[in-house]
């Protein structure tokens, strides 16, 4: 009986010792939940009152300490357009290739590779029988010109004393004329061949040693430097060889290529800006002179040119360069520069709510200058956006995968 007892008082216990162990396990877990770390941005969802696309920070958070905020505002701002490339080109206008203006054998050379030269100054010597025969017939026509107008002096004085006719004096008028004529012609046939007027008139003395009838210059057009020489004494050359370059580079030409979007704001008398990586901390100004009339068809860009002062010769032709555009400053709806946050493909900024709510916006940029950034849509003039702090409030909301109404 007492057996009987005994199994039946455990069978009437059990539930309740059951519950008695329930229930202790239950208090030693539910401290360890009271005590876990709540997150300091509220996630949105629909059990909560915190809007889509809002971070909310706790109070007292001390990221809220780190914070400061900027207005939205109308500021003066200066564009720049940034070419895709840029090369330092030699001023066409200043560069000159010389070739011999008649065929004959080089007898000197006067300039080397890299010489500075003055304008006139002597490059080569070149001896040439076609250049002597030029001026064997210059001398020949100032000997007819000679004759010609002795015998109309002669005219005139028979003339008067009524021993020629009148026709005989206009025929020897006529005849000096020509003479004229034809000395104008070899004249002008030496200035061709690069004679200067002091040469030629040292073709009117009585005598010339034989050698240098057939000599002919070839002088540099401009002050400038040589940066082509092709010429070899005994060489023959004629005038489809170059055989010297010469330019002046105190002034350059910049080439740069800019994306079509961007013709728009192109035009001559802009100011430019310069940087080569020979001289990285320098700035070389200039002003665009021309601008390309059609859009290379394989590359979708417009050539510009501007003209740059190289006093000191520091920019060379072929160089690389990076140009930018200055554009005039207008008045754009701007933040600064550390409000603006990537995330992902999306550009955005945070916007104020309160003291401790921010809300992202969308936005779209324009152009940069210094630290400020113009916003062409997504903020209005007067919204308040958070700028020092931005990029931790982002990594908070990417942290707390706050919903921002597409994907991060």
């Amino acid at each position: 009986m007492m057996a009987y007892g005994s199994e039946g008082f455990l069978r009437s216990t059990w539930p309740v010792v059951g519950l008695a162990i329930v229930a202790m396990f239950w208090a030693s877990c539910r401290p360890q939940q009271d005590d876990a770390p709540k997150p300091s941005v509220s996630a949105a969802s629909p059990h909560e009152s915190v809007p889509s696309g809002v971070i909310e920070l706790s109070e007292g958070s001390p990221m809220q300490t780190q914070l400061q905020t900027a207005r939205v505002s109308v500021r003066p701002m200066q564009m720049s357009l940034k070419a895709q490339a840029g090369k330092i080109l030699p001023n066409e206008n200043r560069l000159a290739h010389l070739s011999a203006r008649v065929p004959g054998r080089i007898v000197a050379v006067y300039a080397n590779l890299g010489d500075r030269v003055k304008s006139d100054e002597r490059l080569l010597l070149l001896d040439s029988p076609a250049f002597g025969e030029a001026q064997l017939g210059y001398r020949k026509t100032r000997t007819a010109v000679r004759v010609a107008d002795y015998s109309l002096e002669r005219a005139r004085a028979l003339l008067e004393r009524g021993a020629i006719g009148a026709g005989e004096h206009q025929r020897r008028e006529a005849e000096a004329e020509n003479a004229k004529a034809d000395l104008h012609e070899a004249e002008e046939k030496l200035h061709l061949l690069g004679m200067t007027e002091r040469e030629i008139e040292r073709l009117g003395a009585e005598t010339l040693p034989h050698a240098e009838v057939a000599q002919v210059f070839l002088r540099s057009p401009f002050s400038g430097e040589v940066v082509e020489r092709n010429a070899t004494v005994g060489e023959v050359v004629d005038s489809n060889k170059m055989v010297f370059a010469v330019a002046d580079l105190s002034t350059v030409w910049v080439r740069a290529d800019f994306p079509e979007q961007q013709v728009g704001g192109l035009r001559t008398g802009l100011a430019i800006e310069v940087r080569v990586a020979a001289y990285p901390d320098t700035v070389f100004r200039g002003t665009i002179s021309y601008v390309g009339a059609m859009v290379d068809p394989m590359t979708r860009t417009v050539m510009v040119r501007a003209d740059l002062s190289n006093p000191d010769r520091r920019l060379r032709p072929e160089m690389f360069a990076d140009v930018t555009v200055l554009i005039p400053e207008r008045l754009v709806l701007a933040v600064p520069r550390m409000a603006i946050q990537q995330v992902g493909n999306r550009t955005i900024v945070f916007t104020v709510q309160s003291h401790n709510r921010f809300e992202f916006r969308d936005v779209t940029i324009g152009e940069s200058s210094g630290d400020y950034v113009e916003i062409k849509s997504g903020v209005k003039d007067g919204d308040e956006v958070v700028a020092q702090g931005s990029y931790a409030l982002k990594s908070e909301a990417l942290r707390g995968q706050i919903s921002m109404e597409g994907p991060l």
